[in-house]
């Protein structure tokens, strides 16, 4: 299966939800995206945006953090 972390800094516990995927990767394929600090900044840029839909269109599960 392949899963997609988005990390997007509005999640409390983001690190526990974050080790679990990380016990999953042996038996699964996890991608993870880290776009909290650039949220923060309000400067995310397009090709940042266009690296997660892209992502989002090819995983089985997207799991918001």
């Amino acid at each position: 299966m392949n899963i997609l972390e988005l990390n997007t800094g509005l999640f409390p516990d983001a690190q526990t939800v974050s080790a679990a995927l990380r016990q999953m990767e042996p038996t699964h394929r996890v991608e993870s995206i880290d776009l909290a600090a650039s949220l923060r900044r309000r400067n995310l840029e397009d090709e940042a945006w266009d690296r997660a839909v892209a992502a989002i269109l090819v995983c089985d599960l997207t799991i918001t953090i």
